[in-house]
C-alpha cells in the first residue's frame, strides 16, 4: 500500500506531456526556425492554415504545419476558423437598356 502511495507521488511529480491543439492563422505568416524574427523563414503560412500548437514562449507559438515543426508569431492565430469563411462578394447583373423605339433593321 505504501508502494502504491509512494508511486502515485512520484507520477503526480512528472509533468504532463505537452497537448496540441488546433489553431488557425489569421493572415500570410512566416514559419520560422525559432521564436524570433531573427530566425530564418522555414516557410509562408497561408491565411485560414490550420496547425497543432504546442508551446507559447514570449508571444510566439511553436507549432506543427503539414509535417514540419516551427515557430510563428502569437499575434497571428485564432482558436476558431471563423474568420475563414469565405464571403463571395454580391454579384450585380449590368442594367438592361432596350433598343430605341423606332430603330429597324434594313436589308441591304
Amino acid at each position: 500500500m505504501i508502494r502504491n502511495a509512494l508511486i502515485a507521488a512520484a507520477l503526480s511529480l512528472i509533468p504532463a506531456a505537452a497537448s496540441a491543439s488546433d489553431a488557425w492563422t489569421t493572415a500570410g505568416v512566416n514559419f520560422r526556425d525559432g521564436p524570433s524574427s531573427y530566425y530564418a523563414v522555414i516557410a509562408t503560412l497561408p491565411r485560414c492554415a490550420v496547425i497543432q500548437t504546442y508551446e507559447w514562449q514570449s508571444g510566439w507559438v511553436r507549432a506543427e504545419w503539414q509535417g514540419q515543426y516551427g515557430w510563428l508569431s502569437g499575434s497571428y492565430i485564432a482558436e476558431s476558423n471563423a474568420h475563414c469563411t469565405y464571403q463571395a462578394p454580391a454579384y450585380q447583373a449590368p442594367a438592361y437598356q432596350a433598343p430605341a423605339q423606332g430603330t429597324a433593321y434594313r436589308r441591304y
